[in-house]
């Protein structure tokens, strides 16, 4: 074959074979490429050695990648999650144990809190050891790589030495001492005749075992099993203490010879027993409900309380100088500075109450009335239909305006010189003024607000401002001075002969469009104000033409203002 064939097929097979070993396609993973890493905490490792398997129901998911001693000191680190009533085990807290790592493989997953790790013997002689795993419930939370497991999630199996030290001399000597006391309970106290009258017996006895074993199942979901957990601690912590124990059960022997001396009491207080528990019942009931506040309170407390020392060893030097302030030569000073300022203070309290009722009614009267009016619009009565432009600026805002008029008011020229300009403008129509005129290509509409709008709101002297309407700054268009019409569009003829034949019937275009202004009032009125909107629009471009544009735009915003 060719060598770029050979190398086309090698390139090929190192591709293929990349894939398959980096994707773990067939399952395997490369010596680089580390599983999933949890750890569990064993009061006894028995044995367990590295590449131990790791298994779920028969099949192996991992291995033990390593076992360390774990220390008393060490403990404290991996107590075991507190459980519902507030208190973590007390198998949580191994006195000597040993942390097992394991790498698990995909197929192990997921992990719930809730899982079990379980050391196996492989052999029925002992031996070796596995782990045998319980994933945990389907409802339990997933637990995260490198998550440690307490010593109440995992448990070892009994050694067969366990189960050989389990008779020691002293268990085989209390074995004998029960069965001598046994022998003689059938023997010296009436043996079968004492049998007999266990089972006349039974029958009251085993009617009321069956009531505190149906009381034992509780009243609510849960209930058995806080008793259970409750009945485990008691158990684990009777274990650890063997000497206590054998303390306890002497004791006990002790107090029930004393009830036995008095059987009659006994008799009489387990006959009024029911009418105490049934009062008890919502004192305990209340007691319950009780406890979550009151430890709430004591861990909000315990800060406090750990700082109080702190704060009274502050505070001491405090009470020490009020001590001395307290006494007759400092106190009878401060009482005599006081004497003549107390009585001006109680009358100027007295007179600041109707200055107070003043700026009350004051305050008010800006929030209700002064503030709503400068943030008013002057607007038209009817809606635009007379004053067909938009509504101006704000009160408190157009109030600023006028001071830009005031401060030129008195300057008429600068280094430039005059400010006077004359402006020329022309037009369609001629406003008289009486010894004045002016020319403006639309129609005068008038001016708003009127003179009779602006009329001041009727101010009641009974009633507080507060309480008044706040001025109104509605108002209709005034009427505008006398105007004339005049067509702007006729030129005489000698002015055109001039001018080419081209540029006369522009000329005559332009003021066509300029004659069809005569029309936008008309139109507004109709509603029309897309058609005028467009004439305007065409007779600003002729103006603009004809050299007269800027005049016509200052009118026009002159116009919307």
């Amino acid at each position: 074959m060719p060598n770029w064939v050979v190398g086309l097929i090698a390139v090929v097979l190192i591709a293929v074979a990349s894939i398959i070993a980096f994707s773990g396609l067939l399952g395997m993973r490369l010596p680089w490429q580390g599983g999933y890493e949890v750890k569990a905490v064993f009061a006894s490792a028995q044995n367990v050695s590295r590449d131990a398997p790791v298994r779920i129901a028969g099949v192996n998911v991992g291995k033990v990648t390593g076992v360390e001693p774990l220390s008393a000191g060490e403990a404290e680190k991996y107590k075991a999650q507190v459980d519902e009533d507030g208190e973590a085990p007390a198998a949580s807290q191994p006195e000597e144990g040993a942390i097992v790592t394991m790498e698990l493989d995909e197929k192990a997953l997921p992990l719930k809190t809730d899982a079990t790790f379980k050391l196996r013997p492989r052999l029925f002689l002992e031996g070796n050891n596995f782990i045998d795993l319980q994933p945990g419930s389907p409802n339990a939370e997933e637990i995260e790589e490198g998550h440690t497991f307490p010593v109440n999630r995992t448990s070892y199996s009994v050694q067969l030495d366990q189960v050989l030290t389990t008779l020691q001399s002293d268990v085989r000597k209390n074995l004998q001492v029960f069965l001598d006391q046994f022998g003689s309970a059938l023997t010296e106290h009436g043996g079968a005749e004492g049998f007999r009258e266990l089972y006349r017996t039974s029958g009251p006895a085993g009617k009321y075992t069956s009531q505190v074993s149906e009381a034992f199942l509780g009243t609510e979901d849960g209930d058995l099993g806080g008793v259970i957990r409750g009945l485990g601690r008691v158990v684990r912590g009777l274990g650890r203490n063997e000497a206590a124990l054998q303390n306890l059960v002497g004791d006990f022997s002790t107090v029930s010879g004393s009830f036995a001396a008095e059987d009659v009491a006994l008799a009489k207080s387990i006959e009024r027993l029911p009418g105490v528990l049934e009062s008890a019942d919502p004192a305990f009931a209340s007691l319950n409900a009780a406890f979550p506040p009151v430890r709430a309170f004591a861990r909000e407390a315990l800060p406090g309380v750990q700082s109080a020392a702190g704060a009274l060893d502050d505070a001491t030097p405090f009470i020490a100088q009020l001590r001395g302030l307290m006494t007759q030569a400092e106190l009878r000073g401060l009482s005599a500075d006081l004497r003549p300022t107390i009585p001006a203070l109680a009358k100027l309290t007295d007179r600041t109450i109707p200055f107070l009722r003043e700026a009350r009614a004051l305050s008010s009267c800006f929030n209700e009335v002064i503030i709503p009016w400068a943030n008013d619009h002057v607007e038209a009565v009817n809606d635009g239909d007379v004053y067909p432009h938009d509504k101006g600026d704000r009160v408190f805002e157009t109030a600023g305006y006028v001071l830009t008029g005031l401060t030129g008011l008195a300057r008429n020229g600068d280094a430039n010189g005059q400010w006077g300009r004359v402006l020329g403008q022309s037009g369609q129509n001629i406003l008289d003024f009486g010894d004045q005129f002016a020319l403006i290509p639309y129609e005068f509409l008038g001016g708003m607000p009127a003179m009779g709008s602006s009329k001041k709101t009727v101010f009641t002297a009974e009633h507080d401002c507060e309480k008044q309407e706040p001025p109104s700054l509605q108002s209709g268009p005034g009427p505008g001075p006398a105007e004339a019409g005049v067509d702007v569009t006729r030129v005489p003829k000698s002015a055109l002969s001039a001018i080419s034949d081209k540029a006369a019937g522009a000329l005559d275009r332009l003021g066509e469009r300029v004659k069809a202004l005569s029309r936008v009032p008309e139109l507004r009125a109709e509603g029309e104000k897309e058609e005028a909107k467009e004439i305007t629009q065409r007779a600003r471009k002729a103006l603009k033409r004809l050299g007269l544009g800027s005049g016509f735009e200052a009118l026009a915003l002159g116009a919307k203002r």
